[in-house]
């Protein structure tokens, strides 16, 4: 039976969810872990999701032996603006 204030079951699980999640940071963090390990998430936007400074974040990558990807323009990008600037 859903309370009468949630239109569908679905908003009350996506409560029941945020709830969860903004009371229990260790899921916090292994929610953010596996978003950053599936690249659904950037670095920052991870330790935002995980309430971590990047700094925090970066350490628990290390402490579990996750592998951080560098991010930022691919080589060919990286050449055409150097042609770009220096001809």
């Amino acid at each position: 039976m859903i309370p009468h204030y949630y239109r569908s079951e679905e908003d009350l699980l996506e409560e029941a969810f945020r709830i969860v999640i903004r009371n229990k940071p260790k899921i916090r963090i292994e929610l953010a872990l596996e978003l950053y390990k599936n690249k659904k998430a950037s670095l920052a936007k991870s330790a935002e999701i995980a309430g971590l400074t990047t700094i925090e974040f970066k350490e628990i990558l290390a402490d579990r032996g996750i592998k951080r990807e560098i991010e930022g323009d691919e080589i060919p990008e990286i050449d055409k603006k150097i042609k770009e600037v220096f001809g």
